[in-house]
């Protein structure tokens, strides 16, 4: 189930390049707060210099429109997978890690949907420092898991899956009053289902310089640009209406803060231009936009957190096409008697069918989740969770529109 809000989550800049700048981000952020939250002795295995934590889970769910379809057919899905940390103390001050969550998918009794997945956040992610300059390598890799996770994209079959793949480099410069960060990513998407998709590639470049306003507090200016290019299965467009390539250029604001010990606030925002190589067909339309969004995390008391997402953005986070999209999610999680975790995640969007033109008679869809996961430890290793997720997709378009109700159960299990 949570699956699906952080694939959601993914959306938290204005467009391709910042998009993909910011998840690099928050996955070398996640890695070091893994480092300092743990000891290396809480890993499971030491091998040399190397320190590795593994754990696994077996899921069961009943999904009653698997194939996200106006003519639903529903099955048991049984979900095996693995989790695996590792983290390599190179030197004093530099790290590598790995972080990698794979699974698979068994349907038992449409054995035609059975696939490999791999969850966001998933990769390798390298911190060198050098002076008052911190270098992160990185690569990042992803294989959607349900179709559902695609937004607007045409679907009924569950074979909508994709892959995605980043790999990057970033420097950030701490100059005392400023600190300004460069970084390159080279992106792939390629479609794993169907060969009417093309496989797309971005080269994306991003710069910001961020003024410490107080220890507690940052604003910058920041910008982007992605050059994209598509790929057909047959070496050429569909059809030569289809364009084979497209640039896209942003500039904005951001601003930071730690309001207090218990609540932080992010917040982006600027003009974004997608530029296509074509004037006419799929994709085709130039998009001159305003892109935003902000974020608050809130640990309201020991037994109640929650973060709140919005914003507006046109980027390529569903099925490697592009398409512009405004969201918003909210996730509280509950801690009751000590034990019980409740978790009842909500998440809405609303964008243009991904491959469609940007134009405004193009083909839109809302996309409306909730759910509800309790969850709470077994033996010290052993821990279960229950949960149901409903998921409501509208359009214009019949092909897009479905509606799902998920009942699952997980058990994880740490080594």
């Amino acid at each position: 189930m949570a699956a699906v809000i952080v694939a959601a989550q993914k959306n938290a800049c204005g467009q391709e390049a910042l998009r993909i700048a910011t998840a690099a981000d928050e996955a070398a952020t996640a890695a070091q707060n893994q480092r300092e939250g743990d000891a290396l002795g809480s890993y499971n295995v030491l091998v040399g210099p190397t320190a590795w934590r593994f754990s696994s889970g077996l899921g069961f769910s009943y999904n009653n429109n698997i194939r996200t379809s106006d003519t639903p057919i529903s099955d048991f899905i049984l979900t095996p997978n693995l989790s695996s940390l590792m983290h390599w103390p190179v030197t004093l001050n530099n790290s590598l890690d790995l972080s990698m969550n794979v699974g698979y998918e068994e349907y038992l009794q449409h054995s035609v949907y059975n696939q490999f997945y791999i969850n966001s956040g998933s990769g390798l992610s390298f911190d060198i420092f050098v002076g008052d300059c911190k270098i992160n390598l990185h690569d990042q890799i992803s294989i959607t898991q349900s179709s559902y996770q695609n937004p607007g994209v045409n679907s009924g079959s569950n074979n909508t899956q994709y892959l995605q793949n980043t790999v990057g480099a970033s420097a950030e410069f701490n100059l005392g009053k400023l600190v300004p960060t460069v970084g390159f990513d080279h992106a792939n998407y390629m479609s794993l289902a169907t060969s009417s998709t093309p496989d797309t590639v971005s080269e994306n470049f991003t710069g910001s310089l961020g003024l410490p306003v107080r220890e507690d507090v940052m604003v910058g200016v920041e910008g982007g640009g992605s050059l994209i290019s598509y790929s057909y299965s047959s070496g050429t467009p569909a059809s030569s209406l289809d364009i084979t390539g497209a640039s896209q250029w942003s500039a904005g604001v951001f601003g930071n803060e730690q309001i207090t010990e218990y609540i932080s606030v992010q917040l982006h925002g600027g003009y974004t231009e997608y530029l296509p190589n074509s004037t006419a067909g799929q994709n085709s339309n130039n998009d001159n936009s305003l892109y935003f969004s902000a974020s608050i995390v809130h640990q309201l008391n020991q037994w109640l957190n929650y973060n709140i997402t919005a914003g507006r953005s046109t980027d390529l986070s569903s099925y490697g096409q592009v398409q512009t999209r405004t969201y918003v999610q909210f996730n509280p999680t509950c801690t009751l008697f000590k034990q019980y975790t409740v978790s009842t995640p909500i998440a809405y969007q609303s964008g243009n069918e991904p491959g469609s033109s940007l134009s405004s008679s193009a083909p839109t869809y809302d996309q409306f989740i909730i759910g509800i996961s309790v969850s709470r430890p077994i033996t010290q290793k052993l821990s279960a969770s229950l949960g149901y997720q409903y998921i409501q997709q509208s359009s214009q378009v019949a092909t897009l529109a479905y509606s799902v109700d998920i009942i699952s159960l997980n058990l994880s299990y740490q080594f």
